[in-house]
């Protein structure tokens, strides 16, 4: 079993693989997450990320402190990233490129390959819809593919970022958003690694009707219902019991913009579980 409570003793030395799954806009709570986890003192032997999870863990692997996170999410304007483009919606059946999204994280990461300077080894989680399987990519696996460009990869939410086709030894690969399998994943950790699994999940809430029904906001109604079904994906077997699932209220996550108001609470939300988390199911 690989829960660990307070009758198991913890030893803070010992190297954990951390998850970071999920996100989408609510990005913040994962920031506030990895400030609990580097506060208790945990040793990350390797962060394994999925969608937004990825682009955070990825940065964070690169150097780059809680705090650091917590000004560039502050300073940030997501709108940034929504690069309209009707070769998108054509060719790749999303909104937008994805294009702004990839150069920012590319920029930030100094344009680092799978084989570049990590502090910690980085790995990103995307879905192969052409092959039905959840790709890894990994210093081993890809070592010369930029770590942006497989965030992008993980990062191409159904409707609203292009899919991203890819072809690697001979092989082709259609690639979208990589919570869609992340609980598939499992079988790449060791029997005895011990994983800590952050994922972001929001409250699903009932709206009063109007009876109006625009395009517009039939598109966001079934995308939130999509969206919420992708994030019961849960990582199999007894993975499911180190699980520290960040509520994010109500705040939906098909948005391109967060308030300052609502990236703070974010932030508070994902240390405050975090921490509660840590201090009851693992005891330190």
């Amino acid at each position: 079993m690989s829960i660990v409570n307070a009758s198991i003793p913890f030893h803070k030395n010992e190297p954990i693989t951390l998850l970071l799954l999920g996100g989408g806009i609510r990005y913040p709570a994962l920031v506030g997450a990895l400030r609990a986890v580097e506060e208790k003192g945990l040793r990350i032997g390797k962060i394994v990320g999925s969608s937004a999870g990825s682009i955070v863990g990825a940065l964070f692997a690169s150097g780059m402190s809680p705090e650091d996170l917590r000004r560039e999410a502050m300073a940030l304007d997501s709108a940034r990233f929504k690069d309209i483009s009707l070769k998108s919606m054509f060719s790749g059946y999303g909104l937008c490129s994805g294009d702004a999204l990839e150069a920012w994280v590319d920029g930030k990461l100094g344009g680092r390959s799978f084989s570049g300077d990590f502090r910690i080894p980085i790995q990103v989680i995307a879905t192969d819809i052409l092959n039905y399987r959840a790709v890894v990519f990994s210093a081993a696996s890809h070592p010369e593919l930029k770590v942006a460009t497989a965030a992008r990869f993980s990062n191409g939410i159904p409707w609203i970022y292009a899919c991203r086709r890819h072809r690697h030894n001979g092989k082709d690969h259609v690639f979208v958003d990589g919570s869609l399998m992340a609980g598939s994943v499992e079988e790449s950790f060791g029997r005895h690694e011990r994983v800590l699994i952050l994922k972001v999940v929001s409250k699903r809430t009932l709206r009063h009707q109007d009876g109006k029904l625009s395009l517009a906001r039939y598109f966001r109604e079934t995308l939130n219902f999509s969206l919420h079904a992708m994030e019961k994906e849960f990582i199999k077997g007894g993975r499911w019991k180190d699980t520290i699932l960040l509520y994010c209220a109500d705040i939906e996550p098909a948005r391109f913009s967060l308030t300052n108001e609502e990236k703070e609470y974010l932030l508070a939300q994902g240390y405050e579980q975090t921490m509660k988390f840590l201090n009851y199911k693992w005891g330190i």
